[in-house]
């Protein structure tokens, strides 16, 4: 296959999937994963992408657009790492806590070895499995219907199951964060759980690096004025620190290297 060709289908890719991982296109098109990868460089100097490790996502993201787990634990790792680290810092022995899937919060899941007679709600699969084996938390999951390539459940009984609960703190994740304070999702069926959540605790922790004031999402789950704590890492634009404050919403900074 000629460059341009083959140019041109990675273009067509990126418009109707959102996103390209260059071991299994190399696969597909017959050509070196290394191929791909400076295709990829030459994309993103045009625009048309941002790679990311192992592919590259569209540079600009629909806001119906989900990703697949396994790319989104690609993206910002530094970011996130910092950010569970401080989230870390506000859970104590003994707390009743549900984490929002995403992976974000599986960031912070995997430093709760670190604390001890948790109880832990999730409709994350890989959260749950993380957290399985760990016998200092009482890890309870939602039930629900599970989503391919996402890995997290969804449907009535997840909302019907939360809305029975009241735990210390929920950790929240966001696809977006918009200047008027308004906190998006990508897929609609998510924001119902996303709310049970929010009204089940005491106190609300939305976790989200800064890449999340930079896009859009479909469906608002609700305000700043929901979110108690807003943990993201330094990079988060000036014009939100400003909005951030308007709603009395607490922000943690979280620095990286």
């Amino acid at each position: 296959m000629l460059s341009d060709e083959r140019r041109a289908v990675l273009i067509n890719k990126l418009r109707e999937d959102g996103y390209i991982q260059a071991a299994e296109l190399a696969d597909e098109l017959s050509v070196s994963s290394a191929t791909i990868r400076r295709d990829l460089v030459q994309l993103q100097e045009e625009g048309f992408c941002v790679r990311t490790r192992g592919g590259a996502v569209r540079s600009a993201q629909s806001t119906t657009l989900e990703l697949p787990y396994a790319l989104k634990k690609q993206q910002f790792t530094v970011e996130k790492e910092a950010i569970a680290r401080e989230a870390i810092k506000l859970v104590e022995d003994g707390d009743t806590l549900i984490l929002d899937s995403g992976s974000t919060t599986y960031a912070l899941a995997r430093l709760l070895t670190e604390k001890q007679r948790l109880t832990v709600v999730t409709n994350d699969l890989q959260i749950a499995v993380l957290l399985a084996n760990n016998p200092a938390i009482h890890l309870v999951c939602t039930g629900g219907i599970a989503r391919p390539q996402v890995f997290t459940l969804q449907g009535t009984e997840v909302i019907d199951f939360i809305k029975v609960l009241r735990v210390d703190k929920t950790f929240l994740g966001a696809d977006a964060i918009h200047t008027d304070g308004s906190i998006g999702n990508v897929n609609i069926e998510e924001v119902a759980i996303k709310q049970a959540m929010i009204r089940a605790a005491s106190s609300v922790i939305l976790l989200a690096d800064s890449s999340k004031f930079t896009v859009k999402g479909f469906a608002e789950v609700g305000t700043l004025q929901d979110v108690d704590i807003l943990i993201t890492d330094v990079d988060c634009p000036s014009d939100m620190k400003v909005k951030i404050k308007e709603f009395a919403t607490k922000l943690i900074l979280a620095k990286y290297n």
